[in-house]
């Protein structure tokens, strides 16, 4: 805990280190938890952690044996064409890993049946204990916070929840002023939020450009000029916080480094 948050080590910051050494890496460093990759996968490419798999069960036994919690897995893409009936191994074994949150993406224009899917991704999760929550990006059909809190309203599922990244905020054209009104609405609705820094201007580039930086070139936190302390401020008290940092200037570095960087960097920020 760092000034009464949960801090997780997002997956994306070690993305390149096998599922038992980010709960290593996470734990070395100091995180309480972290977030793992496991319903991107296809029939040709299966995750080694869906299953009853060597992987997760080593995953397992590490995240015990640090006593480290698992705040979101990741990610689902959520279609026209998407099943959520067959998204259920992937749930399983979140639950199985004791994950708490299901990160989705909206990849349908169409809000109306976006809500309506995301509502039965909901009913799939909720009966394994798992609360989905939708990111807006600005290169997906769910592009700012406004919209995304739309579609969670129109899903009227008590198990939808909104994620809120503040890179996808500032590139959106928001702002922690148009967070706080909506989470003060709807507190329930903001289970948690992650944490990363940048540049207040946005890339040149286009969409290309957009992804290429939240993929793989972001800042650690405190280390750019987005409002970062603001934006927590303006989240329920104690929020936790996944610490999402793929910073290109550190991807040299191993897994325990750049997990380290990325803790330091968060207890500057937040005062410890």
């Amino acid at each position: 805990m760092i000034a009464g948050h949960e801090v997780a080590l997002a997956t994306l910051a070690v993305l390149d280190a096998p599922p038992p050494e980010i709960a290593d890496v996470a734990a070395a460093a100091g995180f309480d938890s972290i977030t793992l990759r496991l319903a991107d996968a296809s029939v040709a490419d299966p995750n080694p952690l869906v299953g009853d798999t060597p992987t997760r069960r080593e995953t397992i036994a590490r995240l015990r044996h640090h006593g480290l919690g698992v705040l979101d897995i990741e990610v689902v893409r959520m279609g026209e064409d998407t099943e959520p009936a067959l998204l259920r191994p992937a749930l399983e074994s979140a639950r199985e890993l004791g994950a708490r949150h299901v990160l989705v993406i909206n990849q349908d224009a169409h809000e109306t049946r976006a809500a309506d899917k995301f509502a039965r991704i909901c009913e799939e999760a909720e009966r394994l204990e798992l609360r989905p929550v939708l990111e807006f990006m600005v290169f997906t059909a769910t592009k700012t916070v406004e919209q995304a809190d739309r579609i969670v309203a129109l899903a009227a599922h008590p198990a939808a929840g909104v994620l809120v990244d503040p890179l996808h905020l500032q590139r959106s054209g928001g702002s922690p002023a148009d967070v706080a009104p909506l989470v003060a609405a709807n507190p329930h609705r903001y289970p948690y939020a992650q944490l990363c820094d940048g540049p207040r201007a946005t890339p040149d580039g286009g969409g290309r450009a957009l992804y290429e930086e939240a993929v793989f070139n972001r800042l650690a936190p405190g280390d750019g000029e987005l409002p970062l302390l603001e934006l927590i401020e303006a989240m329920p008290a104690g929020t936790p916080l996944s610490v999402e940092t793929p910073v290109a200037a550190v991807a040299h570095l191993s897994p325990r480094e750049r997990a380290e960087h990325a803790m330091a960097a968060t207890r500057r920020l937040l005062g410890e």
